[in-house]
């Protein structure tokens, strides 16, 4: 006991699913790890309509933005648009990554 064995999306939302909209409407998630993870976790999030930033694990070759070998197209209001993990993130909102 004590010990969860599973997704962590799916424990997220078994928690979820016990609050009421009050509280549910004071949740905000964060979350790191890798990608499809990440990508599991904006989707839970964008189903219970909260808000949610996720921190990217991509490599960063120089870390400064000028080899831009960790790039990640994110969306934004103006359409597609790419973003330098390492100067612009890590983290970023998980909709505009995930949509």
């Amino acid at each position: 006991k004590g010990v969860y064995k599973g997704y962590v999306t799916d424990l997220a939302k078994e928690y979820l699913d016990t609050l009421s909209k009050e509280d549910l409407s004071q949740v905000e998630v964060y979350s790191c790890g890798p990608h499809p993870m990440l990508e599991a976790v904006a989707k839970l999030a964008r189903d219970y309509n909260l808000p949610c930033q996720v921190s990217l694990e991509e490599y960063m070759a120089c870390a400064v933005g000028g080899c831009a070998g960790c790039v990640v197209e994110v969306q934004t209001d103006d359409g597609p648009a790419m973003r330098r993990v390492c100067v612009d993130g890590p983290v970023f909102d998980a909709q505009s990554v995930f949509s």
